[in-house]
């Protein structure tokens, strides 16, 4: 499911809210399966669940391949996950590749709207039902970034406690500081070429 969120807050909270409550059938139905109850593996890493982890680094630094693990991995044990998409750049087609099941996934676009792609995770974590609700706040604009209150990485911990929700935040640095249970911080690849100009061949990136 696609959604985009309109451009008041207000309408926002009701739209969500309408498409949340088309969902019911999926969040009474959800199980949380018996082998993940405390943590789920992706990518040879561990997410806690009812935590804030965060996937950091630059563009190429392998955030994007961390995440579309993240999402796979969920959806592949039956849950459903939640992609709130600041940027509007999720690509479906290179996520279903690595084994992502868009038929559970919800992706929310939020065009370039800090505060509404905070609302809309909010909502997410509040409406229930999810494994994993991922916030894509990578290549945001720094001042957007830091406009962000303290206070609202302080909320999202408190009502994850309860929860076995992951909250999979993506940025190009660390922005939940203390409240958040895990930090991946990658960097990015460097490509090695053999032979000489003109002539190179790329071996390998590491």
């Amino acid at each position: 499911m696609v959604l985009d969120t309109p451009r008041q807050s207000d309408t926002l909270v009701r739209h969500v809210g309408e498409q949340m409550a088309k969902l019911s059938a999926l969040s009474l139905g959800w199980k949380l399966p018996e082998q993940d109850l405390c943590t789920l593996a992706a990518a040879g890493r561990e997410f806690p669940r009812g935590r804030i982890s965060e996937i950091t680094g630059a563009r190429s630094s392998g955030r994007t391949s961390v995440l579309h693990a993240l999402l796979a991995a969920s959806t592949g044990v039956g849950e459903t996950a939640a992609l709130v998409d600041l940027k509007n750049t999720f690509d479906a087609p290179s996520a279903a590749a690595v084994g992502v099941d868009l038929a559970r996934l919800v992706w929310v676009r939020c065009s370039g709207n800090v505060e509404h792609a905070l609302r809309s995770a909010d909502l997410l974590i509040h409406a229930g039902g999810f494994g994993v609700v991922a916030l894509d706040l990578a290549d945001a604009a720094p001042r957007e970034l830091d406009r962000i209150p303290s206070t609202a990485w302080f909320r999202f911990r408190g009502v994850l406690e309860a929860t076995p929700v992951i909250l999979a935040v993506l940025a190009d640095r660390p922005l939940a500081k203390s409240c958040a249970a895990r930090v991946i911080k990658l960097s990015p690849r460097r490509a090695v070429f053999t032979g000489r100009a003109p002539f190179l061949l790329l071996r390998e990136a590491v």
